[in-house]
């Protein structure tokens, strides 16, 4: 008893078509296809199997992919346009000042999302470098007092 099916996906603009068809015989066929927004097509293979090969098949192909997948992802891993970049006196000083510009009643995640932002830091190294400055991260437009630059710890800044 022959048989023949489509599994279909999309992924980063990329529309893949995998068919699977087998034969009287139990043979198999998988066809790959991977198609951009402009149709061209990007990716493309083919299988041909015995009857039984499917499962030992399919457990090379998931440890090879998942292997590549690992190296792509590290690859791809992006960064922040200031990653690992030495802060400057000066863009501590203009963190300070912009964080106590701001109203204790904006959300503190809100306002450290918007100064990572403009500062091409991720919202981590903001709320991580604020008690560095002498600021609350908790309270936006707040400065660190002994009591919370002690639950802060680290390289925490009393405000004076």
């Amino acid at each position: 008893m022959g048989f023949n099916l489509e599994y279909t996906s999309k992924r980063h603009d990329i529309s893949y078509a995998l068919t699977v068809t087998a034969n009287d015989d139990g043979d198999l066929g998988l066809d790959l296809a991977g198609h951009d927004h402009t149709g061209t097509l990007v990716a493309e293979g083919a299988l041909s199997l015995p009857p039984g090969g499917a499962a030992e098949t399919a457990r090379l192909l998931r440890e090879a992919l998942d292997a590549i997948s690992h190296f792509e992802g590290r690859r791809a891993r992006r960064f922040t346009g200031n990653a690992n970049q030495r802060w400057t006196a000066e863009q501590d000083g203009a963190l300070r000042e912009a964080w106590l510009a701001r109203p204790a009643s904006a959300p503190a995640g809100e306002v450290i999302r918007a100064l990572a932002g403009e500062r091409l830091r991720s919202p981590a190294a903001i709320r991580a470098r604020l008690p560095r400055v002498g600021c609350d991260p908790d309270v936006a437009g707040r400065l660190l007092t002994a009591a919370t630059a002690e639950l802060v710890g680290g390289d925490a800044v009393i405000a004076s």
